[in-house]
């Protein structure tokens, strides 16, 4: 869903490969903008189906695959025979979500950060009477 809802990046990734999912994780956090990581971790306690060998044998890791080509990534994702893992997109070029909104185009500052001023708000609240 999230690439087709064109998420800037997305990727999963299963807990009992620990390596894997470091780097993953890694990409995801060096990405500027919103990043989804779906990962698996089997239920030890509740779950006695989908356990670490199932996942071993259900899942494959992405190979030969362009993370930049958004309809081969949806391909991928909606695989269910057997589930990929990896870094499925990325869109390294759009804009952030802050970046689209004019509030941001003259101060970069987060607004919870920013001091009120006053005399618009006054203005403002004396216009919507």
């Amino acid at each position: 869903m999230a690439i087709a809802l064109n998420a800037s990046f997305v990727a999963r990734a299963f807990i009992g490969d620990e390596e894997q999912t470091v780097e993953i994780l890694k990409e995801a956090i060096k990405h500027k903008g919103f990043a989804l990581v779906d990962i698996f971790q089997p239920c030890v306690s509740f779950n006695k189906l989908n356990t670490y060998p199932w996942f071993k044998e259900k899942t494959f890791y992405l190979k030969k695959h362009d993370p930049y080509d958004r309809l081969a990534a949806f391909e991928q994702a909606v695989q269910t025979e057997k589930l990929p893992l990896g870094i499925f997109y990325k869109h390294p070029g759009k804009k952030t979500f802050e970046e689209g909104i004019k509030a941001y185009e003259t101060d970069k500052a987060p607004i919870i950060n920013r001091m009120p001023d006053r005399k618009k708000l006054e203005k403002l609240i004396k216009a919507k009477r």
